[in-house]
């Protein structure tokens, strides 16, 4: 028992004496499990948090949209689906509003109702009257009305609506726009919608739902953006279009049916016209042969000189003038008789073409931002799987050496207790509970700093982009045992590594100190005309930087490993930074793209040509034939692309520029091929000259030769020439996009006035504009940027760690050596520069490798970080480089001043003791 306390004695001991060791081991493996932990859960913490978010509040699963709306039917066939567990039909509208000519989306509400897609009051209260309204709280933030404020709509001549005027009671969020930014499309004004907003659901006067919310039994605890989620709702989505299969041809027979009722009334109307008319006629030819009979009298009595009644000859003339206004009637009924027969054959030809209506199923995946967010939480997660790696392998490095530095000053100790009786294993576990306490302790703290920082720090970063509440923190058992594994690998692995070549060796030998290494030539001592050149402390240094030689590879190697992860964390806010300027300046270069309305007339044409002409801002235009098509190869994942067809192919170069990333060649459409870009092209693996296959929307595949590979940081873009379309489809294209090229750059307010006016004209469904496009992703990629600058100082942080680890290993080995150059009359600043002229040079040296290191760990990141419609340019700005060194270099001049001082201090007496 007494040997046994005496061993735990000295094992506090030797912790609470080595307290500068004790802590650089436990800092670096606290900075290795924080990072790990931490970034590891800020992925699955993003999407938990948005995930009870969307339960709290009953995010919908479908959004069910009918092209002419939905009736009571519907619902009830619905409801009666086993797969489903709720229903709520409601109604929308898109207004503009009189006061800033916003788009408006109303949306109904009612108290008590609403189960689904609940409204989230941030301030005042929800309608209860009917001329009351909540807001998005994106009118709050940009200040348009404020509690208490009036909001006016404008409507069309078609009332959907009883009220065009309320009064604002509220500010609120919905869980179906979780993003600050997008609120869709619509048909109405510029072609986006500014903000929602609720009223009472009474307020709509509309004869149909516009829409109706559904949540399946399946996906209701299941975690959204998991697999099982996905998997759930295709099942129970087809299931719900089987239930609905019929309604289609149900509605279009009513519809029919109904339609010919009324046609069949005026097919009477006609009918009884044309008889009224037949008889009509019949009596104006009595009236008119009678009339003739007694003119003929006249006649024939003037000619026989009989004398005639002037009253008689003007009744005649009135009974005359009296029968053509009846003809004029009559020719007038027979011609509205004919426009009737002509409208009624219009009519029973657009009820012959009459079409089944269309149900249009969204799922949470076709809200942008939802998906979007998925995005960034992936991102990080991509991140976490290589930076933490690079981390630990860092953490390892340096433990080992500060743990094989310990078992070499406790040589003699361990051989003393070797004669003393002690047992290997009573030896080693002196070391094992070191290290283990360190490796415990280090990790504890650095689990519980790694948990609630990096996932609060990276979500508050996406606070500007998204109405979520705050990071929920998960302890993730995991991640914590592989920390924990990983962690005590890296230092207890590596005491027993070391401790064993000693517990192997006898205690005589322990007991006696290791013997000095021997000097020997270096090479340069060969090159004499370089070596008499040198000063003393210049060759001493020399000498001492090649006699040690695993204290100067592990130097370099994790100074360089730090270095290599600061210049990837500034390499990766480059590549981020550079997205937005490379896709919207280099490579495109129009302003606006106007989607045309496919069912507009000719005349809506010329109107919107019109209105195109008297706009002096618009420089050109391009119109495109635009298809959403899939890309397929047998043992690669399909990809989603845009298929471009430009109608004049030669204009497309002042809108969009295709050239080589890496040589610069520019490059031009023909009919031999199409143009990729470049990683679609590292997707399928292939290059120019190689064929690929696209499938189109009626699921027919066509190989088409790739001409070219481009450069392209955004979406997946097939490029081919009107008469390469038509051949290799078989059919014209169809260009319904415009681009738009402007003068000059417009303001925000500019953009908005010109959508308006285009939007007038039924010509252009929708106008979008490069710029609001730029400005969302520069959002995201800012957000992004917090990110990366936590993996910065975290990087810095640990190479303070390494650089004060490894310095302070070199002082305590050579401190016999500097102790004697103390003694024969060196100065405390003389004696630190003769460690730091090695420690300046070994420092250079893994700058210099660091910087190699990080080119290919930012070019592996870059890779795994990635998301499949963007790619991250590779380059690295030579300020980064700058900056990457700088922080190496001041922490290196930190970690001198605290040797200094340390130097200062030294006990020569004690350290200059001979084991005897």
């Amino acid at each position: 028992m007494k040997k046994k306390k005496a061993l735990w004695t000295s094992t506090f001991r030797e912790i609470y004496q080595s307290k500068a060791r004790f802590i650089s081991i436990l800092l670096i493996i606290m900075l290795g499990v924080g990072f790990y932990a931490g970034i590891k859960a800020t992925g699955p913490d993003m999407l938990n948090t948005a995930d009870t978010y969307y339960k709290d509040y009953k995010l919908m699963d479908t959004k069910l949209v009918s092209t002419i709306g939905l009736e009571d039917k519907d619902i009830e066939l619905i409801k009666e689906d086993k797969t489903v567990k709720t229903v709520e039909p409601s109604y929308s509208l898109d207004v503009l509003t009189k006061e800033n000519n916003h788009v408006l989306k109303l949306m109904s509400y009612e108290s008590g109702k609403n189960e689904l897609n609940k409204p989230v009051l941030v301030k005042g209260k929800l309608p209860e009257k009917d001329n009351e309204i909540a807001l998005d709280t994106q009118v709050q933030d940009n200040q348009y009305y404020k509690i208490g404020d009036t909001l006016t709509i404008q409507l069309d001549d078609k009332k959907s609506v009883s009220q065009t005027s309320y009064k604002v009671v509220g500010f609120v969020n919905s869980p179906m726009y979780i993003d600050k930014v997008s609120r869709g499309y619509t048909t109405v004004g510029k072609g986006t919608i500014d903000y929602f907003g609720y009223i009472k659901e009474e307020v709509f006067t509309l004869p149909v739902y516009t829409e109706a919310y559904i949540k399946y039994v399946n996906t209701e605890k299941t975690a959204s953006y998991s697999k099982a989620y996905n998997n759930y709702y295709d099942k129970d989505v087809k299931n719900l279009k089987n239930t609905l299969k019929n309604r289609p041809s149900e509605q279009l027979e009513a519809m029919k049916k109904e339609a010919n009722e009324s046609l069949a009334e005026a097919k009477t109307q006609i009918t009884d016209g044309e008889t009224q008319l037949t008889n009509g006629k019949k009596q104006l030819a009595e009236k008119e042969k009678e009339l003739n009979d007694n003119k003929q009298l006249i006649e024939a009595a003037k000619q026989q000189g009989l004398p005639v009644d002037e009253t008689q000859e003007k009744t005649l003339q009135e009974a005359s003038n009296t029968l053509n206004e009846e003809k004029k009637k009559i020719e007038q009924e027979e011609q509205k008789l004919v426009e009737s027969k002509e409208e009624l054959a219009k009519n029973q030809q657009a009820i012959d073409d009459l079409k089944a209506p269309t149900y249009h199923y969204f799922s949470r995946e076709d809200n942008p931002s939802y998906a979007e967010f998925q995005d960034n939480a992936d991102r990080i997660s991509s991140i976490a799987t290589v930076f933490p790696v690079f981390f630990f392998m860092i953490a390892a490095l340096i433990s080992l050496t500060t743990m094989t530095r310990m078992v070499d000053e406790k040589r003699g100790e361990i051989g003393t207790l070797k004669a003393l009786g002690y047992t290997n294993w009573e030896i080693s576990q002196k070391y094992i509970v070191y290290s283990t306490t360190a490796s415990i302790i280090g990790s504890l703290i650095g689990l519980a700093i790694g948990y609630h920082l990096f996932p609060t720090v990276i979500f508050d970063a996406y606070g500007s982009m998204y109405n979520l509440p705050s990071v929920i923190i998960t302890y993730y058992s995991s991640y914590t045992i592989q920390s924990i594994i990983v962690a005590l690998l890296c230092t207890l692995l590596a005491s027993l590594l070391v401790l064993r070549v000693d517990l192997l060796s006898t205690p005589a030998t322990l007991m006696r100190p290791k013997a000095p290494k021997p000097g020997k030539r270096i090479l340069l001592e060969r090159i004499s005309w370089l070596w008499s050149k040198f000063s003393f402390n210049q060759k001493v240094t020399a000498r001492n930087l090649f006699r040690y030689k695993q204290r100067m590879l592990m130097t370099v190697l994790g100074i360089a490993g730090c270095t290599a992860m600061i210049l990837t964390g500034f390499g990766l806010k480059d590549s981020i930074g550079d997205i937005v300027n490379l896709q919207f300046n280099k490579i495109w270069h129009y302003d606006a793209t106007v989607t045309i309305n496919e069912d507009s007339t000719t005349q809506e044409k010329e109107d919107y040509e019109k209105i195109k002409a008297d706009d002096s801002q618009i420089k050109t235009s391009l119109n495109l034939s635009q298809n959403n098509m899939t890309v397929v190869k047998k043992g690669y994942t399909s990809r989603e692309v845009t298929v471009d067809v430009p109608e004049q192919e030669k204009k497309l170069s002042e809108f969009i520029t295709f050239n080589d990333r890496k040589s610069g060649e520019t490059y031009t459409l023909s009919n031999d091929g199409v143009i990729i870009n470049e990683k679609l092209a590292n997707f399928f693996d292939v290059k120019s000259g190689d064929e690929l296959t696209i499938r189109d929307t009626d699921n027919k595949d066509v190989t088409v030769k790739v001409q070219e590979v481009v450069e392209n940081y955004a979406m997946h873009f097939v490029y081919m020439t009107p008469s390469y379309f038509e051949k290799t489809f078989n059919k014209k294209p169809n260009y319904n996009v415009e681009l738009l090229k402007f003068d000059k750059s417009l303001s925000d307010k500019q953009e908005d006035n010109l959508a308006d006016k285009l939007m007038k004209s039924n010509y252009a469904a929708n106008v979008s504009f490069t710029s609001q496009i730029g400005k969302t992703m520069d959002d995201t990629m800012s957000s992004l940027n917090i990110v990366v600058w936590v993996l910065i100082i975290s990087a810095a942080l640990l190479a303070f760690v390494v650089l004060y680890n490894l310095t302070n290993i070199n002082i305590s080995e050579r401190i016999r050596e500097l102790s004697t150059i103390k003694v024969l009359g060196f100065y405390d600043r003389e004696v630190t520069m003769y460690v730091y002229r090695e420690n300046n040079i070994l420092t250079v040296l893994g700058i210099l490798l660091g910087f190699v290191l990080g080119v290919l760990l930012h070019g592996y990141v870059l890779k795994t970080a990635e998301i499949d419609m963007m790619m991250f340019p590779t380059t690295i700005h030579p300020i980064s480089y700058v900056y990457s060194a700088l922080l190496t270099i001041l922490f290196s001049f930190i970690v001198m001043l605290i040797m200094h001082r340390k130097l200062k201090h030294v006990d020569m007496i004690e350290a200059l003791k001979s084991t005897e």
